[in-house]
């Protein structure tokens, strides 16, 4: 089974409900998660920033307005619209590719900074992409990935997101559970972090591929700010944790 063709049919199919933020592109998010990069990099600086798998553009566009110059790329035509539709009714400018985020379309050696948010979990091969990467960053550059604990495999985790799955399209405009069953199941066994995506794992990959200053972010204001707009039953069922882990690449 071509994993790839199956995760870009599932994200164009998606495109149309994603928003990749708890209220997709609202102003207060935006404002929480923008506060939260700034703090995270150097002040009065102009980067190059590279967002793979920019799904509808959301870190793209808040680089973007934070005064950076950035490229984005995703596997999925659909969602590459999305973010482009996105961008024009921000008045942002961002530069929007198709593009694997294991096999990069860029010259060594380009960016200040590589950006993702939701990504590593999704992909066949994490550690090559993370080696794309590192290869597309200058010496020196910092590679940000932001991500969660999306399908721990505790028990108590799992009855939680079969409660989530039978609700889910009470809660949320979102498809039932079994459509992201219906792609993922067959390939989950392909994707090495499906199951086993934490702040440890992703550091010890950044490790190994010669990431220096590797440090973990727990999000602390985000996720304060995500449960502070569900129901208690949703805070109840959405207990997944997010992270921003970050390395450094040596010069």
């Amino acid at each position: 089974m071509d994993c790839k063709k199956v995760i870009a049919d599932y994200w164009n199919l998606r495109s149309s409900t994603y928003t990749n933020g708890e209220n997709g592109f609202d102003e207060e998010e935006r404002i929480v998660w923008r506060r939260m990069l700034e703090n995270s990099l150097p002040s009065g600086q102009k980067l190059k920033v590279l967002d793979v798998g920019t799904g509808p553009g959301f870190l793209a566009l808040l680089f973007s307005e934070m005064g950076h110059e950035v490229t984005a790329v995703d596997i999925s035509l659909g969602m590459l619209e999305k973010a482009r539709n996105n961008a024009k009714s921000l008045g942002i400018k961002v530069d929007f590719f198709q593009g694997d985020a294991e096999n990069l379309p860029f010259e060594d050696c380009y960016f200040d900074l590589v950006v993702n948010k939701y990504l590593l979990w999704t992909l066949p091969r994490p550690t090559a992409a993370v080696q794309e990467w590192k290869r597309v960053l200058k010496p020196g550059g910092k590679v940000f990935a932001i991500d969660g604990n999306w399908f721990n495999p505790r028990p108590d985790k799992r009855i939680k997101r079969w409660i989530t799955g039978v609700v889910n399209t009470d809660m949320n405009k979102n498809p039932p559970r079994s459509f992201f069953d219906e792609f993922y199941e067959p390939i989950r066994n392909s994707l090495p972090l499906y199951e086993d995506i934490s702040p440890e794992n992703i550091s010890i990959v950044f490790s190994k591929m010669g990431f220096a200053n590797t440090a973990v972010n727990p999000l602390q204001e985000v996720q304060k700010f995500k449960k502070s707009k569900l129901s208690f039953t949703q805070r109840f069922l959405r207990d997944t944790s997010i992270f921003l882990i970050t390395g450094q690449k040596t010069a």
